[in-house]
């Protein structure tokens, strides 16, 4: 077998062992492309409509993108031995950074944290840096071991690949979720509100100016307090007078429950806000007196309305600290 790297003269059963390699480093560098893709497409997802779907797109890129890596690595220690004991003591500038990374990333998707797109940015990093540690490792084969294949995922035409992709099905999963759009008025309005109710992991609060039909809702409300969910809900004055039965039922259960202050601005509208990352607007028929009175339900998911739900969470905390509880009896107690 020919090994003086000034000879280009390859044994062929080196050679056909070397393509088999070169073959399995290929399938294994695919996954890694696979896993680049669903991170883009998280994140474009989460950027156009939901960044909790987008949050959950990107770990399980992250996931892929790992997995693949380390048998990206396997393959080539076995087909090129073992790698030099200092590359390892080196590669810890790549993989520490990417730990700390990947703990942003679960910290901004199943904390209570007002700032979910931290999670993206960990993502990211810790992607950037797996890949970058796994190819430090990964030293370049000598010319008896030489095939025709681009080892990395990082190349040019890969990333071409990942970001033609991965951007295409983000736009799909963005206009498909239910993030930022808008989800109808009446019955479909009042089914998906008390789904979201049911779903929140950390918080819920609703800010309503009736109850119509409000069976499902307060169901969902009873249900989620009982299994220890932060709950709060403010009602106008209004609505204490018209729905008494309603609202008593709901301090029973030990939802609390605050009257608003009369004379409220006009731009206060119906709302709901659900773990600091998704608000629901609008009152067709779940939070106006008026079944058909406002607007179509409308919900904002996605990370360029952030803004805009953290404004409407700061006016809810005000607000409630603005207003006075509804007792038990019927009567008005301060908070």
């Amino acid at each position: 077998m020919a090994t003086d790297p000034n000879l280009r003269i390859i044994d062929p059963e080196v050679e056909d062992k070397n393509e088999k390699f070169s073959a399995a480093l290929m399938g294994a560098a695919a996954g890694q492309i696979f896993g680049l893709v669903a991170f883009l497409m998280g994140l474009v997802g989460g950027a156009m409509s939901d960044q909790q779907t987008g949050l959950l797109d990107v770990g399980i890129g992250m996931g892929i993108f790992t997995v693949f890596s380390l048998l990206h690595y396997g393959i080539s220690r076995r087909w090129l031995g073992r790698a030099d004991p200092k590359r390892f003591q080196e590669s810890l500038a790549y993989f520490i950074p990417a730990i700390l990374g990947g703990l942003l990333y679960f910290y901004a998707s199943y904390a209570d944290t007002s700032w979910p797109a931290m999670g993206f940015a960990g993502g990211f990093a810790f992607i950037l840096l797996v890949g970058k540690g796994i190819l430090f490792l990964e030293h370049t084969p000598p010319r008896s071991r030489k095939t025709t294949y681009i080892f990395s995922p990082f190349e040019r035409q890969s990333l071409l690949i990942v970001i033609l992709v991965g951007s295409i099905l983000g736009v799909g999963v963005g206009m498909s979720s239910q993030g930022h759009r808008a989800i109808g008025r009446g019955p479909f309005a009042r089914t998906f509100l008390s789904e979201q109710i049911l779903s929140a992991r950390h918080q819920a609060d609703l800010l309503l100016f009736g109850m119509p039909n409000s069976y499902r809702l307060l169901q969902a409300l009873k249900t989620a307090r009982q299994r220890g969910l932060p709950v709060r809900v403010l009602v106008t004055p209004e609505t204490f007078a018209r729905y008494r039965p309603e609202v008593l039922a709901l301090t029973a259960a030990r939802v609390p429950v605050r009257i608003l202050p009369e004379n409220l601005p006009t731009y206060i509208r119906p709302m709901a806000l659900f773990d600091r990352r998704v608000l629901l607007y609008g009152s067709g028929g779940w939070g106006s007196l008026s079944p058909d009175g406002g607007g179509q339900m409308h919900m904002l998911a996605n990370l360029l309305s952030q803004g805009r739900i953290h404004a409407s969470q700061k006016l809810f905390d005000t607000l409630w600290l603005q207003s006075i509880s509804a007792g038990k009896s019927g009567t008005q107690t301060p908070p």
